[in-house]
């Protein structure tokens, strides 16, 4: 694989172009890592709005109708709901693990098995979320790269 970067301050806006002779899975993934880069959310703390860049954000949990961005250490608050964000989000590497709660797999460190059909996934910050048994395959297609 050959890589080239042209930086030119005239240019108004970043544009990146892949010329490939077969798009591959490991070319899809890296496609939708590109992808996530031009994306930020609206996260509001403290009555300030803050743009959070979308490879910052280890996942989103809502409660009680209320949707919440969570990075490394840091929690937002959202205005979109969970299902708005699960629709921006499909070609990026965030997959939804529940009814509540979509996760981004680049920190996805783990998983173990749990009763009922379900799994523990371990976040590299240290969160441990639920898999629920309906959305187990949609995880599985994201960790192979088929919807990204």
């Amino acid at each position: 694989m050959k890589l080239t970067i042209y930086q030119d301050l005239a240019i108004p806006e970043t544009e990146i172009i892949i010329h490939c002779t077969h798009m591959d899975m490991r070319l899809q993934h890296l496609a939708g890592l590109i992808r996530q880069y031009g994306f930020s959310l609206a996260g509001f703390q403290e009555g300030k709005e803050f743009q959070i860049p979308l490879e910052q954000v280890y996942f989103i949990d809502s409660v009680d109708g209320r949707t919440f961005l969570y990075l490394e250490k840091e929690v937002y608050s959202c205005r979109e709901t969970l299902a708005a964000l699960e629709k921006k989000l499909i070609h990026t590497s965030f997959v939804r693990i529940s009814k509540n709660c979509i996760i981004n797999v680049n920190f996805l460190e783990s998983v173990r098995p749990l009763f009922n059909h379900r799994l523990e996934a371990f976040l590299t910050n240290g969160e441990k979320l639920i898999v629920t048994r309906s959305y187990i395959e949609a995880l599985r297609d994201k960790l192979k790269g088929a919807s990204l």
